[in-house]
């Protein structure tokens, strides 16, 4: 094939990668609220007008339009340009280095379900079943097309990746829809699921390190705020001598806050601390009514004897794209990163 009509095909690449963004953006925004990505009409969300073709062109229609709405000028999110742009770098990377291969195929649904499942999960701090069964079924037609990786290297793959998420799940260090994505992609990566995994964790290690100086200040004003609001609570418990922890015990109250709604996991109570039973609903509601800006994120409550001890509040992050990253380089770059690292080595 001639250079020249090498380019063309990797631009052609690069424009059906953005025009396939596009349909993503809609797949992102829509399925987690259920609604039809086929039948419903592309339309502004703020003042709901119908988009005319010429505003949905991939990428450069945000930029024309200097991200706003051409009807009622309020705002478009850049995120729905970074779709687009991302999808489109991926397919045109997937046409350089694979070529009018079968591999290609495999690239263009990987990437789209990966990017889908990369945005969701930042949105709605989960990874859709549906993502992450697409990727195993992937994993098991390729082995029905390519000689490798062998069908033992990526059922041990597979082990060896449910015994690491199984214990960083139980910690909480990871999710089950991670889990779920590792599992399903270790069906098609094989043994280069290991190089996923580390890209994973270190840029996950990264960002988590920043994002955890970042929101630092946020975290001990919600602490404070928890600490205040069941200090208040459990004084009334004591004020009515029921529903406190003895003297010289101590125990732990766990619980979380999703989209935006605290909740206590009251099963980690242990009773037998207690005199009486704490009012679980009052402080259930007390914690609702008034902790009403924060997102997700986890909190525990440490009572000694007749006293709130500490709150320690910490905001959750999210490791679906990080892995998603990972998956993607092993599956595009895999055995030229695994060869670098063995020359490296020797």
């Amino acid at each position: 094939m001639s250079p020249g009509l090498h380019i063309t095909y990797a631009v052609l690449a690069f424009v059906l990668g953005s025009v396939f963004g596009s349909f993503l953006n809609v797949v992102i925004l829509r399925t987690p609220l259920h609604q039809s990505i086929v039948t419903e009409p592309s339309h502004c969300f703020s003042c709901g007008h119908k988009l005319a073709w010429y505003d949905m062109f991939p990428i450069f229609s945000w930029i024309f339009l200097r991200g706003k709405c051409r009807y009622c000028g309020s705002k478009i999110s850049p995120r729905y340009m970074i779709i687009e742009a991302t999808t489109a770098v991926l397919y045109c990377l997937s046409y350089l280095i694979f070529g009018f291969q079968w591999e290609l195929a495999f690239s263009a649904v990987l990437m789209a379900v990966l990017v889908v499942l990369s945005a969701i999960d930042i949105d709605h701090f989960e990874i859709p079943y549906w993502c992450s069964i697409t990727i195993a079924v992937l994993g098991i037609l390729s082995f029905f097309v390519f000689n490798e990786p062998a069908w033992y290297e990526r059922l041990i793959a597979m082990g060896i990746i449910l015994v690491i998420f199984a214990i960083l799940v139980f910690i909480g260090g990871m999710g089950g829809g991670d889990l779920q994505l590792m599992l399903g992609a270790s069906l098609l990566l094989g043994y280069k699921i290991f190089i996923a995994l580390f890209i994973g964790v270190l840029f996950g290690a990264v960002y988590g390190i920043v994002k955890k100086y970042r929101d630092r200040d946020a975290e001990k004003a919600v602490s404070k705020q928890i600490k205040e609001l069941v200090e208040e609570w459990y004084q009334h418990q004591l004020d009515v001598d029921c529903g406190f922890v003895s003297e010289g015990c101590e125990d732990t109250i766990v619980g979380s806050i999703s989209d935006g709604e605290p909740d206590i996991e009251w099963e980690f109570l242990d009773e037998k601390v207690w005199k009486g039973l704490p009012e679980k609903a009052a402080l259930s509601k007390t914690l609702r009514e008034n902790i009403a800006d924060e997102r997700e994120g986890g909190f525990k409550i440490i009572i000694k004897g007749d006293k709130i001890d500490r709150v320690k509040y910490s905001r959750r992050m999210v490791f679906g794209p990080f892995l998603s990253l990972g998956i993607a380089a092993s599956w595009l770059i895999g055995n030229q990163l695994l060869n670098w690292y063995l020359g490296f080595m020797h």
